[in-house]
């Protein structure tokens, strides 16, 4: 059957091991078969803060990101972003600069990965977000140990290098200053964190995991329900009601394996990855949307639940059917102008724009500098990337121009600067995965 999505046609997916996905069936609570009709999550990239990730295995391979300026194996930090040699993501494991090495000593960021996005190739299991990409950024050792302070960094790369979701499968009880500082830098970011609620049982309003307890409007805590139509907890999930605000699949889930095949593992690390690709769907629908206003339309559209969690059910379809009704109204709207991000890379400026409502009268965009004209670009696909080279300045303005250079939105946002990869990836407290079975 051949679906109408936002940009593309594509089909919807019939992979050989999807049978045993018991989480994208139909009757699940997570209602994700129908969601598919309307997104596939294409254009959005998704980081995996994890133990890295099988990069060749087949279901992951063609949805792996690829930073395209930075040349391979050079050892140059060619787009100026303060990481050497970063083509799929970076390895902060080890402060060494020039050292990237994504590969998976442990095998919970490659059944994370595969459960956000593996490919729908006809083989293997189909990821929740099929056509999105992921951004693997390396944080845990092949005993899925790692600190805070490599996550914070983690938070900061995918933030600044162009993703839009942040999967967290991880935890500790630790609240580091590092953390929080990133999580309100990735906010600004306009990037939604999801995190795993932690596998000890417990209620985490009164004995907090972080990043998960982090109160921040950007981040969204995810429980693990069971098979069975998924609507009862595992008996190892996190809960609370102030603190987690949904339930997803986290039991037996069926996903890439680390052998280049496929295998079973439980857990709530499990379990964030499902809301993490629901996001990915509801971001390519709605690309101008705020963290803050994809975790509301999380929760919102929630199936309710007497489950001791903020929001109830994670449901893909109510979620995106939500965000999709409201770009289809915004096309009645008038021209609305979002800077999304704007980065300052060594001597260039980074800047990422959506243009929204009825744009036909837009012509093209007119991009400033602390109120000096830096570029003009012709209307294209929303959102758009432009690189300033050579320009530098502390505040961005985005005019949408008509035919006779009238202006007819606008808007604006502070630059920020790049920092120098690898800061204090060693120190900080510990953090562990949220897997508690693989079968």
């Amino acid at each position: 059957m051949v679906v109408l999505v936002p940009g593309a046609f594509a089909q919807a997916p019939h992979d050989a091991r999807q049978g045993e996905q018991w989480a994208v069936a139909e009757g699940v609570v997570l209602n994700l078969p129908g969601a598919w009709e309307l997104s596939q999550g294409a254009g959005v990239t998704v980081a995996v803060i994890d133990s890295g990730a099988r990069l060749e295995h087949p279901d992951l391979a063609p949805n792996v990101w690829v930073n395209f300026d930075e040349v391979p194996g050079n050892g140059v930090d060619d787009d100026a972003n303060g990481y050497v040699d970063d083509v799929h993501g970076v390895d902060l494991t080890t402060s060494a600069r020039g050292r990237q090495d994504l590969s998976d000593g442990n095998g919970h960021g490659t059944h994370v990965s595969g459960i956000i996005a593996g490919a729908a190739n006809g083989r293997g299991v189909v990821g929740v977000a099929f056509r999105a990409r992921l951004m693997i950024v390396k944080v845990l050792d092949a005993s899925g140990a790692g600190t805070t302070g490599a996550v914070a960094e983690g938070i900061r790369y995918a933030a600044a290098n162009g993703a839009r979701i942040i999967n967290l499968s991880l935890g500790g009880p630790t609240r580091d200053p590092r953390l929080v500082e990133a999580v309100k830098a990735a906010e600004a970011a306009n990037v939604l964190l999801v995190c795993s609620a932690g596998n000890l049982g417990n209620n985490v309003d009164d004995e907090p995991s972080y990043p998960v307890a982090l109160a921040a409007g950007n981040i969204v805590g995810v429980a693990a329900t069971e098979p069975q139509n998924g609507r009862n907890l595992g008996s190892f999930s996190n809960f609370g009601r102030n603190t987690i605000g949904l339930a997803a699949p986290g039991v037996d889930v069926l996903s890439s394996a680390n052998d280049g095949g496929y295998e079973l593992k439980s857990g709530t690390s499990m379990a964030a990855p499902h809301a993490a690709g629901v996001a990915a769907l509801m971001a390519a629908m709605r690309p101008d949307l705020s963290a803050s206003e994809l975790r509301a339309q999380l929760l919102q559209n929630a199936g309710r639940a007497s489950l001791p969690v903020s929001g109830g059910y994670l449901d893909a379809l109510s979620s995106v059917i939500k965000v999709a009704s409201a770009s289809t109204y915004r096309l009645g709207q008038p021209p609305l102008v979002r800077v999304l991000s704007a980065q300052r890379k060594g001597s260039q400026t980074v800047v990422q724009v959506a243009a929204l409502g009825d744009t036909r009268r837009v012509a093209r965009y007119r991009l400033s500098l602390d109120r000096r004209r830096a570029a003009e670009v012709r209307k294209g696909s929303s959102p758009f990337t432009v690189r300033l080279r050579g320009r530098a300045g502390r505040k961005l303005r985005v005019d949408a121009l008509d035919a006779a250079g009238k202006k007819i939105a606008s808007g604006t946002r502070a630059v920020r600067g790049v920092r120098k990869g690898k800061r204090g990836v060693r120190r900080g407290s510990g953090v562990g995965t949220g897997q508690v079975t693989t079968q």
